[in-house]
């Protein structure tokens, strides 16, 4: 069993002394509703903070300009260099307050949080850091002169997060935010309030200005709304659903034409392609962490397995491995040994995951899998394999952000290739094809943000991530691409004597 002293005591002084929000450098209290925080494990009240106010917010813009205009935070590259490297040590030495946080309030599995989600924050500031440390512009010269192109940060960004990846998330925005020399403006959901509130006191430990650095608890309709429509927040970066981030496009549009970048999800694709697959226990194994690791609520999970090939015999013996990878995922306390899964984030999630599956299988949809016994207290769903979904379903056109996967079949590479293709959704899609000249025909031919050749990934600190169609607008995370979201281009022109 995982224990963690200091994430209880973390935990203690953010709740104990309601403080929801960070600004000017310091912890204080929220002037806003009450908000309850919820473990999804258990079903229990973790505690109560007050959300931040719309005063609280236009305070925090105000003190983030000042600073940024005054401070020598967006000119000192070498400063932002140091900062980014000590904040990234302590983000490590806070490992186990962080993962802990993020399970208590999101059900994040502790181990794979100090493991994973922490070294990606770290790998994130790191990487920028790097970035910005070798970058010394673009230089021309001609006969009419000479001069560079220069970037500059924007300003003022404002970042909304989700709930699924509390602080790997917020990694991906303050990384390549403040390398670029911005000051910012965090708005956690206020389904994982906990990790960034954390993080934003490790931010000052490492030396990041007063005013510079801010986090304010609150509501989408409440605090992320007035941001979208804030007219001195210069750049707005959101991840989450579609209809959210639309309604920030039309904020711009409203406000001060602010530069908005938006990561909105998908419904990924993994393609077996099952003349050059050998290993079916070992694919399948991969789709399982792909499908239901971090029960499904991720933006790149496998929901949908598409098996290329007419040959029945291989096709029923990959459903067999299938089948037997999602019975053996563990789901149980997040901060046990040996656990793969928690629960699904809140009672809203889990019903509507349930009432989409219910839907299906009405409609003819087939459970294929054992699924495991889950806790009544808490909002849980176990692994589920479905097959036969209807296109007329909720759950055959929809992202089910849950722990499950459909089971589909196609004759041909192309009619695979067009489930990708012609969806709305183009994020990220992985497939398994052991020919390399046959992999390379699909990565010609399939239009996702990222796609994986034979083994899930979502690529790394130095990869752009982002959707192409209806999951995502302008701008990446990660990569130096993510630089370009929160930074302009200045030239500067010197004509001859």
């Amino acid at each position: 069993m995982a224990d963690s002293d200091t994430g209880r005591q973390a935990l203690s002084t953010i709740i104990d002394n309601n403080l929801g929000v960070f600004t000017d450098g310091r912890a204080t209290t929220g002037q806003g509703p009450a908000l309850d925080l919820i473990a999804p494990a258990n079903g229990e009240l973790i505690g109560t903070i007050n959300e931040a106010s719309e005063d609280q917010l236009d305070a925090a813009v105000a003190s983030a300009r000042r600073t940024f205009r005054e401070a020598s935070w967006a000119e000192d590259g070498d400063q932002r260099v140091q900062v980014l490297r000590r904040l990234a040590d302590l983000v490590i030495d806070n490992a186990e307050q962080i993962a802990y946080l993020d399970g208590i309030e999101a059900g994040k599995v502790f181990a794979g949080s100090v493991a994973e989600d922490v070294e990606d924050v770290a790998a994130n500031l790191r990487y920028c850091a790097d970035l910005i440390s070798r970058d010394d512009g673009r230089h021309l010269q001609g006969p009419d002169g000479w001069g560079w192109v220069r970037s500059v940060p924007i300003g003022i960004v404002g970042a909304i997060l989700p709930w699924n990846y509390p602080i790997a998330m917020l990694g991906w925005k303050v990384a390549p935010a403040l390398a670029a020399g911005n000051a910012m403006i965090i708005k956690p959901s206020e389904d994982s309030t906990l990790s960034a509130l954390h993080f934003a006191g490790l931010a000052k430990e490492a030396g990041v200005p007063d005013g510079l650095f801010h986090v304010l608890i609150g509501t989408g309709a409440n605090i992320g709304a007035v941001m979208g429509l804030h007219p001195d927040i210069d750049v707005l970066t959101f991840t989450g659903s579609g209809p959210v981030g639309r309604s920030f496009l039309e904020s711009s549009a409203r406000s001060n034409l602010k530069k908005v970048s938006l990561e909105l999800g998908g419904r990924a694709a993994y393609i077996v392609d099952a003349e050059f697959a050998s290993d079916f226990d070992a694919i399948a194994a991969d789709i399982a962490g792909a499908a239901f690791g971090t029960s499904g609520q991720n933006c790149t999970a496998a929901s949908r397995v598409i098996v290329v090939g007419d040959d029945d015999a291989r096709f029923d013996e990959f459903r067999t491995a299938l089948i037997s990878a999602a019975e053996a995922v563990t789901v149980g306390d997040p901060f046990a040994d040996g656990t793969d899964i928690g629960p699904v984030i809140n009672v809203k999630a889990r019903d509507r995951i349930t009432a989409w599956v219910d839907e299906a299988v009405g409609k003819g949809a087939r459970i294929l899998n054992t699924r495991a016994e889950v806790p009544t207290a808490g909002t849980w769903y176990p692994p589920t394999v479905i097959e036969g979904v209807p296109d007329d379903s909720e759950l055959g056109r929809g992202e089910i952000f849950g722990p499950l996967t459909q089971l589909l079949r196609r004759s041909t590479r192309a009619e695979a290739v067009a489930a990708i293709n012609d969806e709305p959704f183009g994020l990220a899609s992985s497939v398994w094809c052991e020919d390399l000249g046959t992999a390379k025909w699909w990565a010609d031919r399939i239009r996702v943000g990222t796609l994986a050749i034979n083994g899930y990934s979502e690529g790394t600190a130095a990869t752009p991530f982002g959707g192409h169609r209806q999951s995502g607008f302008w701008g990446r995370d990660n990569g130096p691409e993510a630089l370009d979201t929160y930074q302009e281009t200045m030239t500067v022109w010197i004509a001859p004597n």
